[in-house]
């Protein structure tokens, strides 16, 4: 190729590339920045307070800078502008929050009732399906344990009455245990109701205990979620949340067929004990009162225990063995009293979360498979129902 036919090929292209408006397209394309889930929001509000008292917005996880803001002006503010995704946000004035899911094409009105110049309480009226659920579930929760609080207040009477106070005290224990589950069964309730908004059900979980009881379920839920969801980062705080715990229960291990000694020296072999039906492991320390408390009561129940099959069994990582043995004496401990190597208190610790004493893991005798990672040693005297109770499952 001569040089006038390069620079004749050269000018076409030049031709080709001003005309192409695809090619320029590509370009901007490139040099812009994509915003998939951002929000328009405008929220008006009508409160009482004095001209110029600062609304905005933020957000749990960052309380210190607000996102949006506004200035109240004649009992009225409008907050307006952009947020990078839906979520659930603080509406914020006078360090009062009020929690309002924030979404696309919704319309958002609040509403706050003000006595002697500061705001007391407020409400937002929307067209948000998971702001409303949000709403509802709040003032359930307030009304139910409110009666729940009115129903306890009543038995004050009957326990001045000798006759009716024995009856008096179980009703309180059995309306407290109530009050203090009632916020967790309300929330199953919602999580398991079809019509409640798959964001909301996010929000629950995300503020949520996970357990044993409930991260599968959780789980399930989550993974199920649309896939619209699952790119908000309150999708990935719950479900980040809930892994942790779920690879915590899938990835357990069986119990270790552990050889620590105890104080004579002794091994010990858990083949020996297949024929017995479960094997209570009891970590203690004989620096923990909790835990010499906890022995002296199981150690009562001895008889009960043989006719349940179940075999208890000392653990200990104590470093003083003199301690150890003084502490064993006293408790009259026998023989399978052990102490556990450094290895076998990291296997405990990693796999079982083993880190406050007194700590309890309930084991199938056969198969090491565990029972009760975790089985809380009850002292109100109820030992051998809790025990039926995991034992049945």
């Amino acid at each position: 190729m001569n040089r006038l036919h390069f620079l004749i090929f050269l000018f076409v292209g030049f031709l080709f590339l001003a005309c192409n408006p695809t090619a320029k397209q590509n370009v901007e394309q490139q040099d812009s920045v994509v915003y998939p889930n951002l929000v328009k929001v405008k929220l008006t509000g009508k409160v009482d307070l004095p001209d110029s008292t600062q609304v905005y917005i933020n957000t749990d996880e960052n309380t210190m800078q607000p996102l949006l803001s506004a200035r109240v002006l004649n009992g009225s503010f409008t907050l307006s502008g952009e947020l990078d995704e839906p979520n659930f946000y603080n509406v914020v004035m006078q360090k009062q929050k009020f929690k309002v899911y924030i979404e696309n094409g919704k319309d958002y009105h609040f509403e706050g009732n003000v006595s002697g110049g500061t705001i007391k309480s407020g409400s937002f009226q929307t067209n948000s399906v998971a702001q409303n659920n949000y709403q509802t579930m709040e003032n359930v929760l307030k009304q139910e344990l409110a009666a729940l609080q009115k129903k306890s207040a009543e038995l004050r009477l009957s326990f001045d009455n000798p006759k009716t106070y024995q009856g008096a005290v179980e009703q309180y224990e059995r309306l407290s245990k109530q009050r203090d589950s009632h916020p967790d069964q309300l929330r199953k309730r919602y999580l398991d109701d079809p019509t409640v908004a798959a964001a909301f059900k996010i929000y629950l979980i995300k503020e949520s205990k996970i357990g044993k009881d409930n991260h599968s379920t959780y789980y399930q839920i989550l993974t199920g979620m649309p896939d619209s969801l699952k790119q908000l980062s309150m999708y990935k705080q719950a479900m980040s949340k809930v892994e942790q715990v779920h690879d915590f229960f899938a990835k357990m291990p069986d119990f270790p067929d552990i050889h620590p000694r105890n104080i004579v020296g002794d091994s010990l072999n858990l083949a020996d004990l297949r024929a017995d039906g479960s094997l209570l492991f009891v970590i203690w320390g004989s620096w923990n009162k909790e835990a010499k408390a906890d022995i002296q009561q199981l150690k009562n129940k001895s008889a009960a225990l043989h006719k349940l099959g179940v075999q208890p069994i000392f653990l200990t990582w104590e470093k003083d063995f003199d301690a150890w043995e003084k502490a064993s004496k006293d408790l009259s401990l026998g023989k399978h009293n052990y102490r556990l190597n450094a290895a076998d208190q990291e296997f405990m610790v990693t796999n079982y979360a083993v880190r406050k004493l007194p700590h309890y893991l309930l084991v199938n005798a056969k198969d090491l498979k565990l029972i009760n990672y975790a089985f809380t040693y009850p002292l109100d005297g109820q030992l051998e129902r809790k025990l039926k109770e995991e034992l049945a499952k």
